[in-house]
């Protein structure tokens, strides 16, 4: 009976070693298998990243990616050429291979240019879009004369033979012209002046004055020396049509007109016959509504 015991026993302590083993086998053959398989998995990645850098260079030495026509839109005042030397763009160089960001830096540097967006048309085309700067005044700064846009951008001084024909915007201060609370108010003054229907009228404003104190003021190149104050600039331009119309009718049009708009509630209006220095400088009759 002890005999048996002891049989059972050792057969029960021998199969408990051999399931430990297998276990111990079984570990054994996952980790190896996970081994193989994270090795398996970084080759087929090695393998990919090297197809593709073999891809990416082949793309960029083939002929067919290579620039055979640069796009140029939206200049006026610039040429083509202007842009193409601006881009620094060789024209057999791989499109792929071009700094877009830096070729918009080197055409945004010209003073013209507004904004500049450059694209690719694959396989072959490079498309530069140009918004260029619209002049709409000029000011006096630092000894000269520059451009001004309509949002009060200085961004060009004005050089002999440049071919300009805008009106001067003074009373500003040399150091720095948009500093002038009432600039925003003569830009877009001078906009609404540019209408047709009003320069018929009117005639094209050669001069804005800006005055802290009295307000705007201007001149046309038919005569007329307006003074509008400080607001309600296209309620006094309404009733200035009023007033023009009117004299037509009373054959009181004609000559040098002074018109102080800078009240509504009573404007005068003050007419100069220029026919000779002497005479340029006496008022005649006044006019009142």
């Amino acid at each position: 009976m002890g005999d048996y015991r002891r049989g059972d026993m050792t057969r029960k302590i021998k199969a408990g070693l051999e399931a430990r083993r297998n276990r111990w086998r079984r570990r054994l053959v996952g980790a190896a298998g996970e081994s193989l398989g994270g090795l398996a998995l970084l080759a087929a990645s090695a393998a990919l990243g090297l197809c593709f850098v073999f891809l990416f260079c082949a793309v960029l030495s083939s002929p067919y990616f290579e620039i055979r026509e640069v796009r140029v839109q939206g200049v006026k005042e610039l040429t083509e050429k202007d842009i193409l030397v601006l881009a620094e763009v060789n024209r057999h160089r791989n499109i792929l291979a071009v700094n877009l960001n830096a070729v918009e830096e080197r055409i945004a540097a010209n003073p013209w240019v507004k904004r500049v967006v450059v694209g690719r048309e694959l396989p072959d085309r490079l498309v530069v879009d140009v918004c260029e700067r619209k002049p709409v005044a000029l000011v006096k700064q630092k000894g000269g004369f520059y451009l001004m846009d309509a949002e009060g951008v200085v961004f060009k001084k004005l050089y002999r033979g440049d071919d300009v024909d805008l009106a001067v915007i003074t009373g500003l201060p040399d150091e720095d012209p948009t500093r002038r609370r009432l600039l925003p108010e003569a830009l877009a003054l001078l906009e609404r002046l540019s209408a047709p229907e009003r320069g018929e009228r009117l005639g094209l404003v050669s001069e804005v004055k800006l005055d802290e104190i009295f307000g705007l003021s201007l001149l046309t190149d038919r005569g007329l020396l307006l003074k509008l104050g400080m607001d309600q600039y296209e309620q006094k331009l309404k009733q200035l049509d009023i007033v023009l119309a009117d004299l037509e009718k009373r054959g009181m049009r004609n000559g040098y007109l002074f018109v102080d708009l800078a009240d509504l509630s009573k404007i005068t209006v003050q007419r100069r016959e220029l026919t000779g220095d002497a005479a340029s400088r006496n008022k005649g009759p006044r006019y009142r509504m």
